[in-house]
């Protein structure tokens, strides 16, 4: 049960970190105006998928396994 609140923890903390580590970039001249909607499915999708993937890795990499 524990094992499962901080894998839970983890996942959460890597994709507002992600989020945040997205948002420094400017997309400005990429979005076209029409298409905002679509650009903030993208960056919620980019920030998930990145946010997983440092997820895993910090799991993995500490092997924290109860």
């Amino acid at each position: 049960m524990s094992y499962q609140i901080i894998k839970t923890l983890v996942y959460v903390i890597s994709v507002m970190l992600s989020m945040w580590g997205l948002s420094c970039f400017n997309f400005d001249n990429v979005i076209r105006k029409a298409k905002l909607r679509e650009f903030y499915l993208f960056f919620l999708i980019a920030s998930l998928v990145l946010g997983y993937l440092l997820g895993s890795f910090i799991l993995e990499f500490t092997s924290i396994h109860f």
